[in-house]
């Protein structure tokens, strides 16, 4: 674990350690119940997120506390939502088809954000039609609570193309958080995985040698990473941290890690 510490400018600790983030996670003092009461970058960090992980005054499912009745009441909708579309996936839709002919080779490189948005969206909505609007909608949703180049981000909000994506996205599910999410963000995480497939299958040595569980396991990714805040002071392996200190979990790089696969869905958590 890192810290960055410039009195009443920044305290954050970076941590790439799966046993460390797992620690973290479990630890009730370290949540996503943030407040904005923090030192500046901090503040900055943490505004630049919850400003684009929310529609309205509702953040993402990803952006709430642990404790929230809300959430918990929107996951056990979602869960029953998924399991209804099961039966659907089972069979073998048309995206699975266009994925499966993408990853052995057919197809511009391109396409592959479209076809995996595409998956993703029908899993809510069975109308959803993704676009090279949409795609590229979703690329700047994503960039846009990370990037470091400031021209670009402050353009993106004073010209108004981000308000843009995130309306267009917002729009092709209704609001849906979780569905919005899932083509804005997770889908990053997905399309990740389709190209490490087609690279596996490119490899005829490796194509047949790999059971499609051990395939599985070489095409899942984690997000790059996420924030937790502490709710008051505590230590961990011996370091102190103090109330409102901001905690990044760098689990892209830490499920890489020896012990860290079950980082890639936060299991547990």
């Amino acid at each position: 674990m890192k810290r960055l510490k410039i009195p009443g400018v920044a305290d954050i600790f970076k941590v790439n350690e799966p046993k460390e983030i797992n620690a973290l996670a479990q630890d009730p003092r370290v949540d996503r119940e943030f407040d904005l009461q923090t030192c500046f970058f901090n503040w900055f960090l943490l505004k630049r997120s919850l400003s684009v992980l929310s529609v309205g005054n509702r953040h993402f499912p990803t952006m709430i506390s642990r404790d929230s009745r809300q959430r918990k009441s929107d996951q056990e909708e979602l869960w029953n939502q998924l399991n209804e579309r099961i039966p659907f996936f089972r069979d073998g839709p048309d995206e699975l088809d266009a994925l499966a002919n993408w990853v052995r080779g057919a197809g511009e490189d391109s396409e592959v954000g479209i076809l995996a948005q595409q998956l993703l969206g029908r899993l809510f909505f069975p109308g959803f039609v993704a676009t090279e609007e949409s795609w590229a909608a979703a690329k700047l949703f994503v960039a846009a609570p990370r990037s470091w180049k400031m021209p670009t981000v402050c353009w993106w909000w004073l010209s108004g193309k981000f308000s843009r994506s995130k309306r267009l996205l917002a729009g092709m599910v209704d609001g849906n958080l979780s569905a919005m999410n899932a083509i804005g963000i997770a889908v990053h995480n997905l399309v990740k995985g389709i190209r490490r497939m087609r690279v596996l299958y490119t490899d005829s040595q490796t194509r047949f040698s790999l059971t499609p569980e051990e395939a599985a396991q070489e095409c899942l990714f984690a997000p790059v990473s996420l924030y937790r805040q502490a709710s008051a002071a505590g230590e961990l392996n011996g370091c102190p941290f103090p109330r409102n200190a901001l905690f990044i979990f760098e689990i892209a790089e830490a499920s890489q890690k020896e012990g860290g696969r079950p980082l890639v869905f936060m299991d547990e958590t």
